[in-house]
């Protein structure tokens, strides 16, 4: 099947959240990013729908190396755990209370709690 090279040319702010989805799905990421996809009706109405924001040319498959490369970084490990949020936080909390820094609300909490005990 032909492949077609997608080339993100125009930033994505100031854009309809959906263009921003579209973009991620074909994965662009930035200006000048460029990502090679199979050349199907899919395709072809995503880069539709954000046609002021790309390029699109066609690529022979040589070009590309023989295989066409993934639109997304995939060499991440299932075994690896992703923390979330919420864990990540938790932990710059703890590293900055061994380090005395508090946040503000922290900080209030703490002062509450001494004005409490006397």
């Amino acid at each position: 099947m032909a492949l077609v090279r997608i080339t993100q040319e125009r930033s994505k702010i100031r854009c309809i959240e959906k263009h921003k989805r579209t973009l991620a799905a074909l994965g662009l990421r930035r200006i000048n990013h460029s990502v090679v996809h199979e050349d199907t009706p899919q395709i072809r109405g995503m880069v539709q729908l954000v046609r002021y924001l790309v390029r699109s040319e066609p690529v022979e498959a040589g070009a590309v190396g023989g295989a066409m490369r993934p639109a997304r970084n995939t060499n991440r490990s299932s075994a690896v755990k992703k923390t979330g949020g919420k864990a990540k936080k938790e932990a710059a909390g703890k590293a900055r209370r061994a380090r005395g820094m508090l946040s503000p609300r922290e900080a209030s909490r703490a002062r509450r709690k001494r004005a409490t005990r006397s």
